[in-house]
């Protein structure tokens, strides 16, 4: 019996020693790379072919074949690509047995190139063989040319204003931010939101999408906004839709899009719609430096049946800047919305602190709508400079008049010394 036990207790530890002895001995080997299905040549050897190019955006293949000189456990493949702002680029395997030394092996990894990674350079593609050990990894690297597609929108952002959750009651509008990430100009690019189960539909127009330089540093901005699109959810059933945001472009070939998920809940009252108005600003709170300016996008919308002229006034500025309405006159067909901008400046001796005003919508003489707004001035830095160098020159001036006054003390003094005659004593 305690033959037997000594025996099978001896297995034991061996088959242990064995396991462990596994992958201190592996090497690892890498036969070949395939990207997309091109063979890849390691960076230190010759090229028999240009540089791989792959676009923004692509979803790329990589076919890594492998072998391993002994049996080994734990193993995992891992490819990336280094030099992107936010992350690596990267996949890797699960981690997975090699029980057959010499025995070739391939697994597969997908990298995802993000849509803003700088394109039009050259980067570095690590393909990497390793067990958790680490003691004959394998690592390979390649290079990669990242270059920009022909034509490429891209979402930056949608705005909901009041948001995906609204009252039937409340109007719904969507603000669109696109930008070109393409190599080509876009023009008269259309952004449409839908929601198609109801039948609802609002449409603009991007007139111009600038492809972006990165060799000209003084090129304006490859991005830019809609106007506010208007949904009106008056006669909507309460429940669950979805909104649809599409973006078309090159001559209606091309689009993406996205579905956002809204939620409509019973109005509080019933709203006649033949006498509504809405006026909305999606900032409505803004920072401004002493002696610049900024601007505050007002939309109004026209719920009624017939035309509406409407006349814009800003209120309460003039303690802080000057402002002002651009058009400061518009007609808003029935059913339909326009947009307006409030151009506001702050003094350039203007204090710091949250500055209140108002525009109001007038029709006629009358105000139908007022909405309040905030610029946060920061003039702090002007002010204390200017606190400074005035406390400067009246701390100069006191000194000033002090030392005049010690002068003429000090040369009374001795005049007088000079004046009195000795006295003698008998």
């Amino acid at each position: 019996m305690k033959k037997s036990l000594s025996v099978i207790l001896f297995l034991l530890v061996a088959l242990i020693f064995a396991t462990s002895a596994t992958n201190v001995d592996a090497t690892y080997s890498i036969d070949r790379v395939e990207v997309n299905g091109v063979d890849m040549t390691p960076v230190g050897v010759p090229l028999t072919s240009p540089i791989l190019k792959v676009d923004r955006g692509d979803s790329v293949g990589i076919r890594v074949e492998f072998r391993s000189d002994v049996s080994a456990n734990d193993v995992r493949v891992r490819a990336w690509i280094e030099g992107y702002e936010y992350s690596d680029i990267e996949d890797s395997t699960e981690l997975f047995d090699m029980n057959n030394a010499g025995v070739t092996n391939v697994k597969n990894l997908v990298l995802k190139i993000p849509e803003d990674v700088d394109a039009s350079e050259e980067y570095t593609l690590h393909v990497k063989v390793s067990d958790k050990l680490a003691a004959g990894d394998d690592e390979e690297v390649y290079t990669l040319r990242i270059a920009k597609q022909r034509r490429n929108l891209n979402f930056v952002d949608v705005i909901f204003n009041p948001g995906l959750n609204v009252r039937s009651d409340q109007p719904l509008f969507i603000t669109v931010r696109v930008e070109n990430l393409g190599d080509k100009d876009e023009n008269d690019v259309r952004v449409i939101a839908a929601i198609p189960e109801l039948g609802l539909s609002q449409r603009t127009f991007l007139d111009d999408l600038r492809a972006t330089d990165p060799n000209d540093a003084s090129q304006e901005d490859s991005s830019e906004s809609t106007e506010s699109l208007y949904l009106d959810l008056s006669e909507v059933k309460p429940g669950n839709y979805n909104v649809l945001v599409r973006v078309e472009y090159n001559r209606g070939h091309d689009y993406i899009e996205r579905l956002y998920p809204l939620t409509v809940t019973s109005g509080k009252t019933p709203v006649q719609v033949t006498e509504e108005l809405i006026v909305d600003v999606v900032e409505k709170v803004k920072d401004v430096e002493a002696g610049e300016g900024v601007v505050y996008k007002v939309s109004l919308a026209n719920l009624g049946s017939e035309a509406r002229t409407l006349t814009l006034e800003v209120a309460g500025a003039e303690a802080f800047g000057t402002a002002r309405a651009d058009p400061s006159t518009l007609t808003v067909e029935a059913d339909s919305s326009r947009e307006a901008f409030v151009f506001v400046s702050a003094k350039e001796d203007a204090d710091s602190g949250n500055k209140l005003f108002s525009v109001r919508v007038k029709e006629g003489n009358t105000v139908v709508k007022e909405v309040q707004l905030q610029a946060n001035v920061d003039g702090q830095e002007v002010a204390t400079t200017s606190s400074f160098r005035s406390g400067l020159e009246v701390g100069f001036i006191v000194l000033l008049v002090v030392l005049v006054i010690l002068g003429i003390i000090l040369a009374v003094n001795k005049l007088r010394g000079k004046e009195e005659p000795e006295q003698t004593y008998y």
